[in-house]
């Protein structure tokens, strides 16, 4: 087997090769120091550079995490009809989570008025 060690590479030679991304985060949404790890991932793949013949659809996450639940949130391009309904989703997420931030902050005025 000594005849291997010729193509073998130094682990620091070896560079992964991860897809360019027009986003790229995962921030977690916890203080920390409480509860467990909720965290939102999102990633958009860059697909500028691709050459032709990989003609895939980009890689699109979207997942939301709590200290127990995780959902994933489908996003397609394909065709006209699911670039459409992705964007829209993308579009409405915004608003549902700002109306849902606005009733918590209602109920945790109350909340504190009613531990005073």
């Amino acid at each position: 087997m000594s005849y291997l060690v010729q193509y073998a590479r130094r682990p620091d030679s070896i560079v992964a090769r991860a897809p360019a991304a027009r986003v790229d985060e995962h921030t977690r949404l916890n203080r920390p120091g409480l509860y467990g790890d909720a965290f939102v991932r999102v990633l958009v793949e860059d697909t500028t550079a691709r050459r032709r013949r990989r003609n895939r659809d980009p890689q699109l996450v979207l997942q939301i995490a709590d200290c127990t639940n995780t959902i994933n949130l489908e996003f397609a391009l394909e065709t006209a009809k699911p670039r459409e309904n992705s964007l829209f989703k993308a579009e409405t997420l915004p608003g549902a989570l700002h109306r849902f931030r606005d009733g918590l902050a209602a109920e945790a005025e109350l909340a504190a008025r009613r531990h005073r």
